[in-house]
Order: C-alpha cells, then structure tokens, then sequence
C-alpha cells in the first residue's frame, strides 16, 4: 500500500504567521486604547455636566447665587468649618444619603475634621471622579496634617487667575475676594459674573499626579483634591478644594493648585453657565487666564 504523506507548516511559514498576527495586534491595540480613552472622556464630560447642572439648580434655590467655595470663619479663610461648594450640591446630584449627613453636620456646627463626620468624609462619590485618572483604582487618601483619610475628586472650583498659594502666604485677605466663582464665604450671583456666564470657568479638571512640592519644589510627590471642602489643619487644604488660573493647565512643570487632565490634548471644564467644553492645550494661556475670571472687562471666546 502506498503510504499517506502528511503536510505540516515549515518553520518559517509558522514565523510569518507569528509576524502578521504581531502586526495585526500593533495596528489596532492604539486603535482599541483609543476608543476607551474616547469613552472615559465622554463619562468625564457627563460628569461634569452633571456638575454644572447640579449647582445651577442649588443657585436656583438660592436666588441665583452660586454655594460658597468653603465655609471658613469670617477673618481666617484657612479656618473653620470648611464645607465647600461641592458638598453643597449633594442634594441635586442623586446622592440624597451623603446630602443629608452634611446638612446634619453643618446643622450640629461640626467641622469636616470633627471625628463625627468621619464616615462623610470617606464616601466615594463617583461623579466626582475621571475615568481616565489611574489614581481612582483607590480613592480613599490620607491628607498630612488633617491625619485622617478623605475621598477624592477630580474637580476642583475656579478661585481665579491668580496665584492662590501665594495669596495664602503673602495675602491671605485676598481668600475672599477671589476673581473667580469659588473663594471663601463666597456666594457668588449671577448678575456679578459680568464676563459672561458662558465665558467664565467654574469648574474644571485636575488629576493627582505627582507635582512639585509646595515646601521643595525639586520634591514631587502625588496630590489629591477633595469634594469635601477645606480640611482645616490639612496640607495645602484651601488647594484642594479649588484651583487657580494664573498658570496654564497641563504645565510641564505642574503646581498643586494648577489644573490638569489625563486626556490627550487638553482638558474638560464647564463653564458658569453649566456648558462643558475641551479646551486644547494649544489654547494662548492669556485667554485661559481671562476665562478664569468673572469680572475683568475681557470677554473672550474660547473657540
């Protein structure tokens, strides 16, 4: 009988195999990362839709007057109970249980560092959160000074086009008179944003990578921003809950107090009137600056 041959692949049938199906992975794998990155975008978008929704419809209760950036007492902004602007539109963002502790606590005159509001401090509020900022894998931090843990957020308030740490240290007066929509006791009107609502930054981005030490700046170390308020006693507290215009975002040589965003190309911020836009880091940083206040006389498109 004759015998059967067999076939089978050669060696170097078997490596062009292995070769195409290298190539076919490298051209979509940026093609597969790109469509998520899309995706974490358009949820940090919602997000901050839902935001800048939120805090128009708390002004609306408040006869049009936006929540104060933080609670301090009336002399020392870096003083007092704390509760900033975010833990004020709880109520208006679905999150009725965390709403309602912070009104109990505000109610009893408890600080957010009061071993009371514990538990409130440590609840993770996920509109408040990128997709795109690896740091949310684990978003319960320990905030140096404060010594106790706090969830984070990744949209911090506009103070201004200023720069808000050195306002604290050379002028700290000036924590209530930020240009901006958030600052202490602020409680901001509608009529008083006279740029434009539409052209006035009131919220935006910034994720927790490491940035130059505020007490050594050849120092970098991560930092996380709060929904909370200001922490009082807390490392760099008042920056955390908002943030400042003066440098551009997504420097190279990024602050504490500087916004920034992990999504390619810019940031992701929402505007006094509640619209969000992408603001592209190729954006003239002195536009950013004007957009950063509410009154200077300079009304700019961004566009």
């Amino acid at each position: 009988m004759r015998a059967r041959s067999r076939h089978a692949f050669t060696l170097v049938e078997l490596l062009v195999v292995i070769a195409i199906i290298g190539v076919l992975i490298g051209l979509l794998l940026p093609a597969v990362q790109s469509a998520r990155e899309a995706a974490r975008r358009s949820s940090c978008t919602n997000n901050l839709r839902q935001i800048g929704l939120a805090i128009h419809n708390y002004a609306h209760g408040m006869k049009e007057r936006f929540p104060a950036g933080w609670m301090s007492t009336p002399t020392n902004a870096e003083a007092g109970l704390g509760w900033g602007w975010a833990s004020q539109i709880l109520q208006h963002m679905e999150e009725t249980a965390v709403a309602d502790e912070v009104a109990g606590h505000m109610k009893a005159g408890r600080m957010i560092v009061d071993g009371a509001a514990g538990s409130t401090r440590t609840v993770v509020v996920r509109s408040f959160l990128c997709p795109s900022d690896p740091a949310n894998s684990n978003p319960i931090f320990e905030m140096h000074g404060a010594e106790q843990e706090f969830a984070r957020s990744n949209y911090p308030g506009m103070f201004g086009a200023e720069h808000v740490e050195e306002t604290i240290e050379d002028h700290p007066e000036e924590l209530f008179e930020g240009n901006g929509i958030f600052f202490a006791n602020s409680r901001v009107g509608f009529r008083e944003v006279t740029d434009g609502m539409s052209k006035t930054i009131m919220v935006a981005e910034r994720d927790a990578r490491e940035v130059a030490g505020h007490d050594d700046p050849t120092e970098k170390e991560p930092f996380d921003s709060v929904w909370i308020g200001m922490a009082e006693g807390g490392e760099e507290a008042i920056v955390r809950v908002v943030g400042g215009g003066e440098e551009m975002f997504n420097s190279g040589d990024a602050h504490s107090e500087d916004f920034r965003s992990r999504h390619p190309g810019g940031i992701n911020v929402v505007f006094a009137d509640g619209h969000v836009e992408f603001l592209q880091d190729s954006l003239d940083p002195t536009i950013f600056q004007r957009l950063s206040q509410r009154n200077d006389g300079q009304v700019i498109n961004p566009y």
